[in-house]
């Protein structure tokens, strides 16, 4: 995905939602498949409350927190040449 965006001369940034604090089980993992061969991320904090009632996805306040997070990072990234 990474080398596609940049093939056409896109911005590539996997949004990593971490609702609550990261388990011990998942900072391994994180570190494996995300930093471990550089892909470029944003791990982005959410209130566990802030799920869509009665399911595990983010409502609206989490959906608007992972989007302003998601912008100013794309926006710190070096521009594609």
């Amino acid at each position: 995905m990474v080398a596609l965006a940049a093939a056409r001369r896109a911005t590539a940034v996997i949004v990593v939602p971490q609702f609550g604090a990261e388990a011990a089980v998942e900072q391994p993992l994180r570190r494996r498949i995300l930093d471990e061969p550089g892909l470029p991320y944003v791990l982005v904090e959410i209130d566990p409350a802030w799920r869509v009632s009665g399911d595990v996805h983010p409502n609206a306040r989490a959906a608007y927190a992972i989007a302003a997070v998601a912008a100013t990072k794309l926006t710190s990234l070096p521009k594609s040449p």
